[in-house]
């Protein structure tokens, strides 16, 4: 709902109409629609998470691409990132949840630095940092080529550390 009307468009009614739920029951669990926001995007980024490899793992960048991938069409991805969308709306009106958007894309590189610091051996940040922009650079071509954009930036991302002295 918040993809196809947006956050703030999105009223209480068709939150509760959507969910099977009284109104009394969706603030028994959320104190407000931020709180619910927060909730979704952490649920989100749990979900996320889950899916892709330990940081230690040798398929770990491969599988993150891989996830990205199933994820664009399946969780509305074709669309935009959910948290950008949600930074975009909240960026003025409620610094908390913009700081809680972005704070994912800082949880992704931590993540991809990680992994790519498990595969060389060392920290390489400008790698990393390569991969970390390939990832985000395929939300956005996602829109554009389709979400196959994700196994290119998978393919290229594996070039880069091979390149590197890794073939993971």
């Amino acid at each position: 709902m918040f993809y196809a009307s947006g956050f703030h468009a999105t009223s209480t009614y068709q939150i509760c109409r959507a969910a099977g739920v009284s109104t009394r029951t969706l603030y028994h669990h959320f104190a407000s629609r931020e709180a619910l926001t927060a909730a979704v995007m952490d649920a989100r980024e749990q979900r996320f998470m889950a899916d892709v490899s330990a940081p230690q793992q040798p398929e770990a960048i491969a599988r993150l691409f891989q996830v990205l991938g199933e994820w664009t069409p399946q969780a509305n991805g074709a669309k935009g990132c959910f948290f950008l969308k949600a930074w975009g709306e909240y960026a003025k009106r409620d610094a908390a949840l913009a700081t809680q958007a972005l704070a994912f894309r800082a949880t992704l590189r931590r993540y991809i630095s990680d992994c790519v610091t498990a595969a060389q051996g060392e920290e390489h940040q400008l790698l990393s940092d390569a991969i970390w922009m390939l990832f985000e650079g395929e939300i956005t071509s996602a829109l554009v080529i389709s979400p196959a954009a994700a196994q290119q930036a998978g393919t290229v991302a594996s070039q880069l550390l091979q390149r590197h002295g890794t073939a993971r």
